[in-house]
């Protein structure tokens, strides 16, 4: 890792034992127009200004070097990392590597410097979040500053343990433990989370994608690389893929990794035209306004989903979830009751004790009746297969009484196997068990908008696929 140094303001390269030995601070803050940061091959140009002067300096890029190096040398650090003019973004191996390291690096700060180049005269004694951290763009205070709306900065709120909040003039705002709870009224994180009281793994992966929701970042993508992590997982960094492929990449990790759950369906369309929906849609395919896959495609998404909680323990029911070029092969299989006289076995068994009469007339009247009575029941399976459905996720909210309702999503089957009771017909994926049947079936998610609780429990009945548009 580079660093530049608090004193001298010349950017060096440590050894991994030198950084651990000596700590460093790191630097947190909304970039500038595009262009007008100091960068990695133009820092060596300003050293013997920012040696020479003292703040502030006319040049906005060089106040917050200068404000962000004396805050760390008053702290007794000799080194402080930026993302400016600390990484080469023109060698792409060290930029995915610096990418994917991030949220390691803010963590392992001895300090995380926060700097607010938007907010002026912070009420620090006010409990508002709204009048600590207000706005003063085109004079406009009511409005948040904007760090608090860019995807890079919440994992460099989360994850530092010791985090200073500076504003415009770099005078001292307050630390994230004593603000804990500001911060949580204009970003929805619960308290706990940014004070350490809980760590980031207790958060399922809904309630952490509810955080990133309405955050925006330069590069589409980097909506997803942000996150990484937040998720503690790394990818590949494609730039120009789309942000929706970015995000159905990431998702596609979580599904397959150990930290998965599955809060990651919790998830509803946001009610504007085309929010959160991708646009490589074609308006004459099959799928409708309301209807998409498991696999959201964006973290807007997310944006009520924060309340959403999972079982731990043996109360954690695991199914397993799979990504295939159709979409997701899932336990989707609904239970469908046939009656007492609608299994096989019982209309088998009347034919048997007919015969056992000796008449012949008889028995084929039984077979007639059999045969009568077995497409009436596989017409009414058939039937009852393809109507819509709610499937129960292995996620939660609170009621109003205190008790948890697990949450539901709707489902379409757009295919069922074929019912035919007692005959050789079935599907070999039809699984009979008295008298309920548990067809294979293909579905979509139909109500996006809607996100439904219920105590109906968690259920695995066999695999389908839920559809999944592209992204």
């Amino acid at each position: 890792m580079r660093f530049l140094n608090t004193s001298t303001f010349e950017v060096k390269h440590l050894s991994e034992g030198q950084v651990q030995s000596e700590g460093y601070a790191i630097l947190s803050h909304r970039w500038l127009s595009d262009g007008e940061e100091i960068t990695f091959q133009d820092i060596h140009k300003y050293t013997t200004a920012l040696q020479s002067h003292t703040r502030p300096f006319i040049l906005p890029q060089l106040d917050k070097i200068r404000g962000a190096c004396d805050v760390a040398r008053d702290r007794g650090l000799r080194w402080l990392w930026m993302d400016t003019c600390c990484i080469d973004k023109d060698d792409t191996r060290e930029y995915a590597e610096a990418i994917n390291s991030m949220f390691r690096w803010y963590r392992d700060a001895k300090l995380c410097i926060t700097y607010l180049s938007d907010v002026q005269d912070a009420n620090r004694h006010s409990s508002s979040g709204w009048d600590i951290f207000g706005s003063t763009i085109d004079g406009q205070h009511y409005r948040l500053s904007q760090w608090f709306s860019r995807g890079w900065t919440l994992q460099e709120m989360l994850a530092p343990s010791e985090l200073e909040f500076y504003d415009e003039d770099w005078n001292f705002i307050g630390t994230k433990r004593e603000l804990a709870g500001a911060i949580s009224e204009v970003t929805g994180i619960s308290a706990p989370f940014l004070t350490g009281q809980k760590r980031l793994d207790d958060a399922c992966i809904a309630v952490k994608m509810s955080w990133m929701s309405g955050r925006r970042t330069t590069y589409p993508e980097d909506m997803t690389y942000s996150m990484m992590g937040i998720f503690n997982i790394t990818m590949p960094l494609v730039y120009g893929e789309s942000g929706p492929r970015a995000f159905r990449r990431l998702q596609e990790i979580l599904l397959a990794s150990p930290f998965m759950d599955e809060s990651l369906f919790a998830w509803k369309m946001p009610t504007e035209p085309n929010a959160g929906k991708s646009s490589a849609i074609p308006m004459e395919s099959e799928w409708e306004s309301a209807e998409w896959g498991l696999l959201a495609s964006s973290p807007d998404c997310f944006k009520e989903s924060g309340d959403i909680e999972v079982p731990d323990g043996r109360a954690a029911q695991v199914r397993t979830f799979r990504m295939i070029p159709q979409g997701l092969e899932a336990p989707i299989r609904k239970r469908i009751w046939l009656g007492p006289s609608g299994s096989a076995g019982t209309q088998k068994n009347k034919a048997k004790r007919r015969q056992q009469e000796g008449s012949i007339a008889l028995s084929l009247v039984s077979l007639v009746a059999k045969s009568a009575i077995s497409y009436i029941f596989g017409q009414r399976a058939n039937g009852s297969a393809m109507e819509d459905y709610a499937f129960t996720l292995n996620c939660f909210r609170w009621g109003p009484s205190g008790q948890p309702l697990n949450v539901m999503i709707h489902l379409r089957p757009v295919y069922v196997d074929e019912v035919t009771i007692g005959g050789n017909s079935s599907s070999i994926r039809n699984q009979t068990k008295g008298a309920y049947l548990y067809p294979y079936m293909e579905c979509k998610r139909i109500h996006c908008h809607e996100l439904g609780l219920t105590e109906e429990p968690v259920t695995n009945y066999g695999n389908g696929i839920v559809f999944q548009p592209p992204p």
